[in-house]
This record gives structure tokens, sequence and C-alpha cells, in this order.
């Protein structure tokens, strides 16, 4: 089963935080998730990660590499029969440095209204597993992908 990912901010999304915000049932999510998800043009970006995942490491170096700066890069993987289920996914072309990664994993989520992207936030919030890169590591990532000319230098906005 292929995954989506979506990178976020993960302290946005812990559970433990839920229970500090008062007014929440606990069917609910909290608001700021959302602020994950920006949409353009009623669309939302996503990767598709192959289900063994071979190409994760790619996709989050196209990630870092898109950055300012090394810091955490947070990332949430969701089964993509899940997200399906919520709208249309369209293959498009990605904007990052990393041309094998825009041509081939990048998705974009179509014709999303406010009750589908909250949708999206509830079933990434229950269902999405959710993971920090450590600085170190990303760093890794993105110079590895640059040695192998998987990235376009001229296009890699993070400064190593």
């Amino acid at each position: 089963m292929p995954y989506l990912l979506r990178k976020i901010r993960k302290i946005r999304w812990d559970a433990e935080l839920k229970k500090q915000i008062a007014g929440l049932m606990d069917d609910e999510c909290p608001a700021d998730c959302l602020g994950d998800l920006e949409t353009a043009n009623c669309c939302l970006s996503l990767w598709q990660v192959g289900d063994d995942q071979d190409n994760l490491d790619d996709i989050i170096a196209a990630l870092g590499a898109n950055c300012s700066y090394i810091s955490p890069l947070d990332y949430a993987l969701i089964a993509r029969e899940q997200v399906e289920e919520i709208a249309e996914l369209k293959k498009t072309l990605g904007q990052s440095s990393h041309n094998l990664a825009n041509d081939n994993w990048h998705w974009d989520l179509v014709g999303l209204s406010t009750g589908r992207l909250t949708r999206l936030a509830e079933v990434m919030y229950d269902c999405a597993e959710r993971v920090r890169i450590a600085p170190k590591n990303l760093e890794k990532l993105v110079r590895k992908a640059l040695e192998e000319k998987k990235l376009d230098s001229e296009r890699v906005k993070i400064k190593l």
C-alpha cells in the first residue's frame, strides 16, 4: 500500500497537547493542525511514498533542500487509500530541487473544500504516522542527494 507524505510541524499534532486545550471534544482535532494543510487553488501538495518506502530518503532530501536552514523536519505519513476517500488525487509536477521526486512522486489533492480539508486533518490526526528527522540526519540526506547529483544545486535553498 503506498503512502502520502505531508510536511508538518509535529507539535501541532501532539495528542498530549490536545488534553491541554479547553473545550475540545474527544473526537476533535486541534484547529492548529489546519495550519500545516495550507492550500493553493483548493489543492494540497503531497508526496507519494512507495510500499517499501525506498523513495522516502529522496523525498525528505527534496523537502530539506527547500528549507532556509538545517532544523528538524517533521512529516506525516498516511495510507494513500485513506486520502483518496476524501478527494481526488492528481499527478502534478513538484517544485523542489529534486527533479526525480518532482517528476515521479508529487501529487495534489484537488477540489478541496473546507469540509474536505477538515476531514483530511481529522484522518491525519487519528491515523497518520508522525515522524521527526533530526537536523544532523536531514543534513546527511541532503548532502548525499547533492553528491549523487539528485538535487539541482542551483535550486537548493538550504545552506550547509
